[in-house]
């Protein structure tokens, strides 16, 4: 998530993002505690005028990701760890949580997809058995 702070306890910096109002955290414990009230999407470009950002939906012509979309991606050691994480696995036998996830990648807008589906308990599960496999200050 580049070098910003995470938003609820400051100590450290942020490796996630709140699926709902994109506000950075470095942890499940801070995850949680920020859960307990409620927050609001951020404005999107498409709440915005359609001058305000007229480039937003074209892709990249070199066909790499731009920045926003590479620091959402897990790195390596974080994929090691989910790899050895048994409650994923055992969660991702499911056919439906499986469905769930090919949904996602086959939608034009798999954040906001994302988003959706975490209102589901069974993708909330996976999501926060994913990132307590992955979280480093366990």
């Amino acid at each position: 998530m580049g070098d910003k702070q995470c938003a609820v306890c400051t100590d450290s910096l942020a490796k996630y993002k709140c699926p709902t109002c994109t506000i950075g955290y470095c942890s499940l414990k801070c995850w949680k505690q920020h859960k307990l009230e409620p927050c609001a999407p951020p404005e999107t470009a498409s709440q915005q005028p359609p001058s305000a950002n007229p480039s937003s939906s074209v892709p990249p012509a070199d066909g790499i990701p731009d920045d926003d979309e590479e620091k959402h991606r897990l790195s390596p050691e974080d994929l090691h760890k989910l790899d050895g994480a048994a409650r994923v696995k055992e969660m991702l036998a499911n056919p439906q949580l499986r469905a769930l996830i090919e949904s996602v990648r086959a939608d034009p807008d798999p954040v906001q997809a994302i988003r959706v589906l975490r209102q589901r308990p069974d993708f909330e599960e996976l999501a926060q058995a994913m990132l307590e496999a992955t979280d480093s200050q366990k």
